[in-house]
């Protein structure tokens, strides 16, 4: 969970101030894959209230949207109702840190403005932070493709 909020409370409002920057960025990576978007299973890893996986679905093979908080889920799984009925997004309740997911079984992760909330310093060497990019080489095919879109907004720096 957050170091910095409690986003079963944010999800109330989550959506009126936040949006997906960067979604064409996020789909001009993914289609350095060697498969085309159409076939990738992309997780997203901290899917919050669902934006950016809402921002992408139509481009890609199917979505495991992960977020810790059930507030965040709950509203992604509103928006995206549509597309989890036709099994286009599949919703799951975890950390980043423990993936619930088989090794080898996702083609792309993106991780969107998610790593700020780790809690993690120069100082202490990021050990967060390691740990989830080990939780990703993990869940990720040979030739898997990481997206980090990563703006801090508090006292992080890398």
């Amino acid at each position: 969970m957050s170091v910095f909020e409690n986003y079963d409370e944010t999800s109330r409002h989550y959506d009126a101030t936040r949006v997906p920057i960067g979604a064409e960025i996020i789909l001009g990576c993914l289609a350095r894959h060697e498969k085309p978007l159409s076939e990738l299973v992309v997780l997203d890893a901290g899917c919050g209230t669902g934006a950016y996986s809402r921002a992408i679905v139509g481009q890609v093979g199917r979505i495991e949207a992960l977020d810790m908080s059930a507030g965040m889920l709950e509203r992604a799984r509103a928006k995206l109702a549509a597309e989890a009925e036709a099994g286009r997004v599949r919703f799951h309740q975890g950390s980043i840190v423990d993936l619930p997911l088989e090794a080898g079984s996702i083609d792309a992760v993106t991780i969107n403005q998610v790593v700020q909330h780790l809690g993690d310093t120069l100082e202490d060497g990021f050990p967060r932070l390691r740990s989830v990019i080990a939780e990703f080489a993990r869940v990720l095919r040979p030739g898997g493709v990481l997206v980090f879109n990563h703006a801090p907004n508090h006292e992080v720096s890398a």
